[in-house]
């Protein structure tokens, strides 16, 4: 049941990170839904969801080292700051 439940979390979390870049109301509603079975904990879903969001920010930080070019490394700085603040804001979810 908890590798079960782990396997849910892993993929739930990248769901739930996309969807504050879009619609924050919509976000609050697949967290609900995902922990309506009780399998999964908001905490759970929005931690790892936290960790996703900030490792894709931190790979595109590292890609800036291999760019081809000035935009190309300015292009990728920019995805790291819009992951990294997309981090901050899950991380700062108030789930009360």
């Amino acid at each position: 049941m908890r590798q079960f439940a782990a396997l849910d979390l892993v993929s739930a979390d990248d769901e739930v990170a996309a969807r504050p870049r879009h619609d924050p109301q919509e976000a609050r509603l697949l967290l609900r839904e995902l922990v309506a079975g009780g399998e999964l904990a908001a905490d759970e879903v929005l931690d790892e969801a936290v960790d996703s969001v900030l490792l894709a920010g931190l790979l595109a930080l590292q890609g800036v080292r291999t760019a081809s070019g000035p935009s190309t490394a300015a292009e990728l700085c920019l995805s790291a700051v819009s992951h990294i603040t997309l981090a901050v804001v899950l991380a700062s979810v108030d789930l009360d």
